[in-house]
């Protein structure tokens, strides 16, 4: 195990998601009353970021096409086959931990399709569902314009 320190507990609002990026995977931080919770941070239905959403009662919502989680367990509610990853997470000296080398390990088994250094890079949607056909057409289109087309 190797402890990694991600947020100052004051930093962390209650009830209000933050994000986190720890071996290139991205999380989601959730204080509530005296706990923390860590879990994956992208959306299962099309990667968007749940630190962009909001807390209804005991549940995540993500803030582009309202699906839920359970913000302790990453289970949704809804529907109990959707979940979010849960990383082991502790708070010590006011300060919110993580185990890198768990995060790292999940990262090696699920890699991650962000390319974080290209224009939108971090909110491409890796799914491309049938009912959105023309997203990867749209992405070009955002990087590259009306140039090579």
């Amino acid at each position: 195990m190797k402890a990694l320190a991600i947020y100052s507990l004051t930093d962390l609002e209650d009830r209000s998601p933050a994000h986190a990026l720890v071996a290139n995977v991205d999380l989601v931080v959730t204080r509530f009353d005296d706990k923390v919770s860590v879990l994956y941070g992208r959306c299962a239905h099309r990667g968007a970021l749940m630190s962009d959403g909001f807390v209804d009662g005991e549940n995540l919502i993500c803030g582009l096409h309202g699906w839920d989680y359970r913000m302790d367990t990453g289970i949704s509610e809804y529907d109990n086959s959707e979940t979010l990853p849960r990383f082991n997470s502790w708070i010590e000296d006011e300060k919110v931990f993580v185990d890198e080398e768990e995060i790292e390990a999940w990262a090696k088994k699920n890699p991650q399709p962000y390319k974080r250094d290209e224009y939108q890079g971090t909110f491409q949607d890796p799914t491309g569902t049938a009912d959105e056909p023309h997203v990867k057409f749209i992405r070009k289109l955002a990087n590259d314009g009306l140039d090579k087309v």
